[in-house]
């Protein structure tokens, strides 16, 4: 449980930090954070998957 709240958190900072990127250097590109968002939590899932 402790590893999905620690994944949604730092998505959640990640695609806000990416918004505001979006908006701020990518001239109103707003889906940027949205499309970092997506990658971080398909990275977490692969990290958290791995059979080690």
């Amino acid at each position: 449980m402790g590893k999905a709240i620690l994944a949604a958190i730092v998505t959640l900072i990640v695609g806000y930090l990416g918004m505001v990127v979006g908006l701020e250097l990518l001239g109103n590109w707003v889906e940027f954070g949205l499309l970092i968002a997506i990658a971080v939590m398909g990275a977490f899932i692969i990290y958290f998957n791995d059979k080690k």
